[in-house]
C-alpha cells in the first residue's frame, strides 16, 4: 500500500490484532514487491526492492521482530549507490502539494543550475515510482538530475489524486507538471538551458501540452510514442482503445464539454505560432508502426504541425545547440513496447525488462540527443 505517496508494508497479528510498519529502505524512496513466500506457516517474509540508484535485490525480515534477517543484492552497479541522494519533495500547485522525487550526485551542486530532466506519466491511476532504470545512469554520473513529478492522475496518493487528472480534470496533470519545472527553476536549480523534458504514452501527452503552454521552460525533450493527438483518437470508434478509454479521458462524441476539455489541452490542436521572444526546444520523438495504442500518424502529423508553425524549419540544423531540433525517429515493425512486435524487443519506455540491443541504441539516442542540446554539456 502507499503512505504519503510512498510505499508502506504493514504486518498483521492475526492473534493479537496488533499492526506494525515494516521500515523500509533506502528512506522509502524505492519500489517493493512480494516475493514467493511459499511457507505458509513461516515466520519470515521475503519482499523485494529497487530505487533509482538500486537494482532489484531480496531482503528477508523476521515478522516477530521487525528485523532484517538475509538480503540479496543484483549483480552491483558500475556506481557507488552511497554517493547518490534520493529524496522527495512537495510542490504548491493550485491548493495542493505534488509530490517531486529528486536523484542526482552527492557532488552535483542545485545552486549551479545543472543539466535537468524531468519525467511525468500521470494517468489511468499509474504510479510513477522511484525504480532503477538503466537509460538513467549516464545522464546521473554526467552531473544530470533527474526529477520525477508524481502529478495528479496518477495513482501516487489514492483514488482521489487519480480521479483529480482524468476527463475533465486532466489539465490538472499539465498544471502540476509545469508547477515543478517552475519549482525548479525558480530555486535556480536548474535554467531554461539546461532543463528537459520526457514522457512516454499519455506522458507524452503530459509534455507535449506542457511544451504548448510554457515553451520557454524547457530547452529539449524526449517523447517516446506520445499520445499527442488525442481529440482524433476518441472521435474514433474504430480504433482498438477508443471504447475503453473514455472512463479516462471522456467522449467528445457525446459530450461538448468532453470535446472541449480535450481540445483546450491537446498537444496537437494547440500548437502555438514560433515566438523570436523564447527559441523553441528541441524535441526528439518515437513512434512504431505497429503501435495500436498510439497510432503512428499521432506523433507524424504532430511533427508536421510543429514543422509548419512552431519554429521548425524541415532541415535540422547541423550547427551546434542553438538552432532548435525537430526529429521524428520511426520504427515501422515496432510496437507500444517492444521495438519489434513480432519478436520479444525492447521497451521505447525502458520500465520494463529490456535488455537487447535496440534498447541499449534507443536510449543511447536519446541521451545524446539530450546531452548535445542542453547548454552544459558545451561548457
Amino acid at each position: 500500500m502507499k503512505s504519503q505517496g510512498r510505499p508502506a508494508v504493514y504486518i498483521y497479528d492475526r492473534v493479537s490484532g496488533r499492526r506494525a510498519e515494516l521500515p523500509l529502505p533506502y528512506g522509502g524512496n524505492c519500489t517493493v514487491r512480494p516475493e514467493p513466500n511459499p511457507q505458509l506457516e513461516a515466520a519470515t517474509v521475503r519482499l523485494g526492492f529497487s530505487s533509482p540508484v538500486h537494482l532489484e535485490s531480496v531482503v528477508e525480515y523476521d515478522m516477530s521482530s521487525m528485523s532484517q534477517r538475509k538480503s540479496w543484492a543484483s549483480t552491483p552497479l558500475h556506481i557507488n549507490s552511497s554517493e547518490y541522494i534520493v529524496r522527495r519533495l512537495k510542490v504548491p500547485c493550485g491548493g495542493v502539494d505534488v509530490p517531486m522525487t529528486l536523484i542526482h550526485h552527492e557532488s552535483t551542486e542545485l545552486s549551479k543550475a545543472p543539466s535537468t530532466l524531468v519525467r511525468v506519466y500521470g494517468s489511468y491511476g499509474v504510479s510513477l515510482e522511484p525504480e532503477f532504470r538503466l537509460e538513467d545512469v549516464p545522464l546521473l554520473i554526467r552531473g544530470w538530475v533527474i526529477a520525477l513529478a508524481h502529478v495528479r492522475g496518477g495513482g501516487e496518493l489514492g483514488r482521489e489524486w487519480y480521479a483529480a487528472g482524468k476527463g475533465a480534470n486532466k489539465i490538472n496533470s499539465i498544471t502540476d507538471y509545469l508547477s515543478c519545472t517552475r519549482f525548479l527553476l525558480d530555486k535556480g536549480w536548474s535554467s531554461p538551458s539546461n532543463l528537459a523534458a520526457t514522457g512516454t504514452s499519455a506522458g507524452g501527452l503530459v509534455v507535449g501540452a506542457a511544451l504548448n503552454m510554457n515553451p520557454e521552460y524547457f530547452r529539449a525533450a524526449a517523447l517516446h510514442v506520445p499520445f499527442v493527438d488525442p481529440l482524433s483518437a476518441m472521435l474514433n470508434p474504430d480504433l482498438p482503445l477508443t471504447g475503453v478509454e473514455i472512463s479516462e479521458w471522456g467522449n467528445p462524441l457525446a459530450s461538448v464539454e468532453a470535446y472541449a476539455a480535450i481540445r483546450d489541452y491537446a498537444p496537437y490542436d494547440n500548437v502555438r505560432k514560433a515566438s523570436t521572444d523564447h527559441p523553441a526546444p528541441s524535441i526528439l520523438i518515437t513512434a512504431g508502426g505497429l503501435d495500436q495504442r498510439v497510432s503512428v500518424w499521432q506523433p507524424a502529423k504532430w511533427v508536421a504541425r510543429l514543422r509548419s508553425a512552431g519554429g521548425y524549419s524541415q532541415r535540422v540544423s547541423s550547427g551546434g545547440s542553438s538552432s532548435p531540433k525537430l526529429l521524428l525517429y520511426s520504427q515501422m515493425n515496432a510496437g507500444h513496447f517492444h521495438a519489434d512486435a513480432s519478436e520479444s524487443g525492447a521497451s521505447f519506455d525502458a520500465g520494463g525488462d529490456s535488455s537487447g540491443g535496440d534498447f541499449i541504441s534507443a536510449q543511447a539516442l536519446r541521451n545524446a540527443f539530450l546531452i548535445n542540446e542542453t547548454s552544459s554539456s558545451h561548457r
